[in-house]
């Protein structure tokens, strides 16, 4: 599996890594089974970085994902969780770090991301005190935002004292490319690192019509391909980007 670097820290990360994104409570055993199953065959196949979040089934799917952790020797996986920017106060953000560092049963995170800016109150700043914070005690190794603007994406940056930003985790595929033309060229320059999240949108790319369809359809066909393998290939050929797609 190709590696790049992840910003300018010098670890290189998969360029495909796995989302959770879709785990839900309340199901049965044989649907988590499948679910574990589906993320250790692309552990096998060197998608290594494994994506989760405190919201993601509400913690389900770190829960999930921390039996399927306890196969493997953490120094060979890179995870990454996210905040849920709802929790106002300081100490909030901390324990729900914290909770999510123990639903997973790791001693750290490798990346944490503030999953999407406040839409209540601004608390950039806060968040990435929060963050600094988790990074000196060891919590994390690195820090990024999810669905930031470049803007806001630079006013973190500001707030960070001796940290960087590594990723801004978007949505972003060859359906949704308006990132790929404004936000990109912003993220090369810097040495950031985009990680698109959706490559494949939510359903797969079922609903697809017209010029796009065929478009996908011939190239796929002229390397005996499927559809998603072109879309995927498309997304990390772009400088800079690393993707997820949903196991």
């Amino acid at each position: 599996m190709r590696k790049i670097q992840l910003g300018k820290t010098g670890e290189y990360i998969t360029v495909i890594g796995q989302g959770t994104w879709g785990i839900k409570r309340g199901r049965s055993k044989n649907y988590y089974e499948k679910w574990k199953s589906s993320l250790k065959k692309g552990i096998e196949l060197g998608m290594n970085h494994i994506d989760t979040a405190e919201f993601y089934g509400f913690g389900k799917s770190e829960r999930i994902l921390a039996d399927l952790l306890k196969e493997y020797n953490r120094d060979d996986l890179f995870i990454t969780s996210k905040l849920f920017p709802m929790h106002f106060g300081y100490n909030a953000m901390i324990k729900a770090c914290n909770k999510s560092i123990k639903r997973l049963g790791i001693n750290y995170l490798d990346l944490y991301l503030v999953h999407f800016p406040s839409f209540i109150f601004p608390k950039i700043k806060k968040h990435m005190k929060v963050m600094e914070s988790l990074l000196n005690e060891g919590k994390i190794r690195y820090i990024g935002v999810s669905n930031y603007s470049i803007d806001q994406f630079k006013r973190g940056q500001e707030y960070l004292k001796k940290a960087e930003l590594v990723t801004n985790q978007l949505h972003l595929n060859i359906i949704s490319q308006k990132h790929i033309h404004k936000s990109l060229p912003f993220y090369v320059k810097e040495g950031v690192t985009v990680t698109a999240y959706s490559p494949l949108s939510h359903r797969g790319l079922t609903y697809l019509e017209g010029t796009i369809k065929e478009m996908l359809a011939n190239i796929a066909d002229n390397h005996n391909a499927t559809i998603h393998q072109i879309a995927i290939a498309w997304l990390i050929n772009h400088d800079n980007i690393i993707t997820i797609p949903k196991a």
